[in-house]
């Protein structure tokens, strides 16, 4: 076995603690906030510890920079105190591209030190393993461990396109916790909670108990657009109760860079703009390596590709290929399709039949508008906010839709590619629901038009606009659908 593994797992063994702290603890030494995934991975561990052995496996994909090797540690840390020698941390991505080895030797080598295989164990185990995906093999290994122990409880973390490779037997075993960039009220909770930190008498700010729910029902869930409003019309007080102390320029910083959760204790703006702009350069230079197997000039040429849809609403595969030198449409397809993976991406495609939605071209949002603000910065400057708010707010609507409805294996998430088309159509319990976005105030024309189109249900326009009923179409504040 080679030298090199088996210095690295003893280190893991007694360094891990050390490392992981600072991804639990500020520079300060306070701890960071956790988030709401935490609850819900926390339990499963605790269940684990008190002989509920249905579920073993837990896996958390996810864009970079959402938290995920955060939340990682801040569990480590919570069973590290209670059982230090049953709990096992190691970083697939180093054990594979730095050790040189795989996950399975890195197993063999820990049984070594342990003094047990996995078979003969008598007391729990916690297997902790951090971007699971750089071994290919993960989920075999993973359905090895399983099918040899009930004593052992594996939390892994990696990649969004996790949930793609498993296999049929993993998925069967495991259960997939996706973690996505925050949304506003986690983001209130989390800014306000850190203030509170600095200043006792800052007032937390909690969501409304069933507000998310019953807003979710009320817009998506309704039979027409009269139900839809007098439902919302229930709701305004609940509503109005939650926004009572929150500044409404939060919004704007909530578009910039509040869905990530790194910038919430930055002061210096700049420093937010080089954390993301690393966060995209992993993404392309590792993730997108790993997933399409490109050649060098391909991922040289991955960031223009972004540049380009940064500052685009519908994309032009076509078009595109051809303001990029020596790029083959067939390549950048690929490159699109790698960047959805890694949830860089929503990709929406046009309404219609399949052999329409390949003809029109499909738009893409940004997982995060963090993303699309950076490297909108680059071409714009600091006129960019202003000049594609329109975008961000789109990129907001378009992952609370992907994060509701979106993980389905068709996604019900459409869009009008008529000229002046609406920005989404949602297909739920087989009714169409348009939906047309906008900062500013924004009239009813285009969601009007593209219902006339395809006989859809009823229409939501959200906008600064009050709440109002005009027909079958809603004009929503985005002060709502943000509580979503």
């Amino acid at each position: 076995m080679s030298t090199n593994i088996q210095q690295y797992i003893q280190n893991q063994i007694s360094r891990a603690p050390v490392a992981l702290k600072s991804y639990t603890h500020d520079e300060e030494g306070k701890p960071y906030l956790t988030r709401g995934i935490f609850i819900r991975l926390e339990k499963l561990l605790n269940d684990f510890l008190e002989g509920q052995r249905e579920i073993r496996i837990a896996v958390v994909p996810g864009l970079r920079g959402v938290g995920k090797t955060t939340v990682l540690a801040q569990l480590f840390m919570k069973i590290y105190h209670k059982m230090p020698d049953r709990i096992f941390y190691l970083s697939a991505d180093q054990v594979v591209n730095t050790i040189g080895s795989d996950l399975n030797t890195a197993f063999e080598e820990y049984q070594r030190i342990l003094g047990s295989s996995f078979e003969a164990l008598d007391k729990p185990l916690f297997i902790f393993i951090d971007e699971v995906h750089f071994d290919h093999k993960w989920p075999s290994i993973l359905k090895g461990i399983y099918d040899r122990s009930k004593q052992i409880f594996i939390l892994c973390t990696g990649s969004s396109a996790l949930s793609l490779q498993s296999s049929s037997d993993l998925a069967r075993r495991a259960i997939f916790e996706k973690l996505y960039p925050m949304n506003f009220t986690e983001y209130i909770l989390l800014k306000t909670r850190h203030l509170a930190t600095l200043n006792p008498q800052t007032r937390i700010k909690f969501p409304v108990k069933g507000l998310k729910d019953n807003l979710k029902k009320a817009l998506f869930l309704s039979h027409n657009a009269e139900e839809c409003f007098t439902q919302l019309q229930g709701l305004q007080n609940a509503v109005e109760q939650y926004w009572f102390g929150v500044d409404n320029l939060e919004i704007d910083h909530f578009l910039r860079f509040g869905t990530m959760p790194f910038a919430l204790t930055i002061i210096n703006l700049e420093r937010t703009h080089v954390l993301t702009h690393e966060l995209i350069d992993k993404v392309i230079e590792k993730d997108l390596f790993e997933m399409g197997k490109f050649n060098v000039a391909t991922i040289e040429r991955a960031k223009s590709i972004l540049l380009m849809v940064a500052t685009s609403s519908e994309i032009s595969i076509n078009k595109i290929a051809g303001s990029i030198k020596n790029m083959a449409v067939n390549t950048l397809t690929d490159v699109l399709q790698a960047m959805e993976k890694a949830e860089m991406l929503i990709r929406v495609y046009p309404y219609g039949s399949a052999y329409r939605q390949v003809r029109k071209p499909s738009k893409y949002h940004f997982m995060t508008p963090a993303i699309r603000h950076v490297l909108a910065t680059l071409i714009e400057g600091q006129k960019a906010f202003e000049s594609f708010k329109g975008y961000y707010l789109e990129d907001i609507i378009a992952l609370t839709l992907y994060r509701e409805f979106g993980q389905k294996l068709l996604s019900p998430i459409m869009y009008d590619s008529a000229q002046g088309g609406a920005d989404f159509i949602v297909n739920i319990q087989n009714q169409n629901i348009v939906i047309e976005v906008g900062y500013g105030k924004k009239g009813i024309k285009q969601t009007e038009a593209t219902l006339n189109k395809i006989g859809g249900g009823y229409g939501l326009v959200l906008s600064n606009s009050e709440l109002e009923l005009h027909n079958n179409i809603v004009k929503i504040p985005i002060k709502n659908f943000l509580l979503i």
